[in-house]
């Protein structure tokens, strides 16, 4: 998310906000001015009470701030770079230079928010309790209270267990952990997340449907909760693909083989018909020399066909990128493969199957495709 207003640096970070920080300081003001405050102290005036929602609702903006600074210093003293932190009208966003090298940095990084969150509401409660003695303005200890109250809440929230909350994070670090996996771990916490979301923006629906307003509110954050967790784990499905996935899985059979010898017009009536593009070639040995495909036996003019063997027009095995059937996609997608094909191999010489560069295009980008 990109600041439209920058506020310089603290720390060596960057700060800056999206518009949409001043659309949620005018919904809190309106509601403190309108509700929270008349409630809690009667009897003030309305420009009392809209000055004393402003100011509270501006340093709720610098808790949030705090919020993210917690992340972000924690991430640069475990030699993270920051880049930069974004606030907007849902929270804040702190954008790091590159992820957790281990679980247990994740996690502190992760829980270093809401830790700094409910300290500041807790801070906040034993403030409210030092004024009173003091004959402080109501007022002010109305909106110090309520400033406790929403960095506890927003602390407790931020710990729910689903990306892309810091409770999803600090879940994801867990499932690091225990699976050595952090792509595997972040497909699980933004399976949590969607749930987290769904049931968020339920209660948001439920809230509406009882004359409450306030639903909108909770529906908006359910809506941004799962449209996050979807793209984090489809990044993460991408990311972690090639990994998994092995060339024993993406192989075209290899059922139909052809021997040096048969003439090219003999071999190509057999296989016409068939689904299998690539062939390989069987030498008097019984191993395979080449490959051939179903482009170039088409290519051979008709008139040289009966004349033409397959061993004549067969593209040689050793100039074909030959690869284990455990081979990775990133491994085969660092191959130079054409048209051709990639010849596999396990238990030896024994070939087993052919990739072609469609078959490794494809399996990325259904990599890459939305998450299910």
């Amino acid at each position: 998310m990109n600041a439209t207003f920058r506020f310089g640096r603290i720390a060596g970070i960057p700060i800056g906000a999206h518009w949409s920080v001043l659309l949620m300081v005018l919904i809190v003001s309106d509601t403190l001015a309108s509700n929270a405050l008349p409630q809690l102290v009667p009897g003030h005036s309305a420009a009392a009470y809209w000055s004393t929602a402003v100011l509270a609702a501006v340093v709720f903006v610098a808790s949030l701030l705090a919020h993210e600074l917690a992340h972000a210093l924690t991430a640069r003293r475990l030699d993270l770079p920051v880049e930069r932190i974004t606030l907007w009208m849902l929270g804040g966003v702190s954008v790091l230079g590159g992820d957790p090298a281990t679980p247990r940095a994740a996690f502190l990084i992760a829980g270093a928010g809401p830790a700094t969150s409910i300290g500041l509401g807790v801070l906040g409660g034993g403030g409210g309790l030092l004024l009173r003695p003091l004959d402080a303005p109501d007022l002010l200890r109305a909106s110090v209270w309520w400033l406790a109250v929403m960095n506890v809440a927003l602390g407790v929230f931020n710990l729910l267990p689903g990306v892309p909350l810091d409770g999803g994070r600090l879940l994801r670090a867990l499932l690091w952990q225990w699976y050595g996996d952090p792509d595997r771990a972040t497909v699980l916490a933004a399976i949590a997340g969607r749930v987290v979301g769904g049931v968020i923006g339920a209660l948001g629906v439920v809230q509406l449907l009882n004359g409450d307003a306030g639903g909108l509110w909770l529906i908006a954050v359910g809506y941004v909760i799962v449209l996050a967790a979807v793209a984090e784990g489809r990044q993460a499905r991408a990311h972690g693909a090639p990994a998994r996935t092995t060339a024993s899985q993406l192989m075209r059979a290899a059922d139909i083989t052809g021997k040096v010898e048969t003439p090219v017009g003999e071999f190509l009536a057999r296989v016409l018909d068939e689904e299998q593009l690539l062939f390989p070639i069987i030498g008097p040995d019984g191993r395979a020399t080449g490959v051939v495909s179903l482009r170039r036996l088409a290519s051979v003019p008709s008139g040289l066909r009966s004349t033409t063997t397959l061993g004549e027009i067969q593209v040689p095995l050793q100039q074909v990128p030959v690869v284990s059937s455990q081979a990775t996609l990133a491994d085969l997608q660092r191959l130079p493969v054409d048209a051709e094909g990639v010849a596999l191999v396990s238990d030896g010489l024994q070939l087993v199957g052919l990739i072609t560069g469609y078959d490794i295009t494809r399996a990325t980008e259904r990599a890459t495709g939305p998450a299910g």
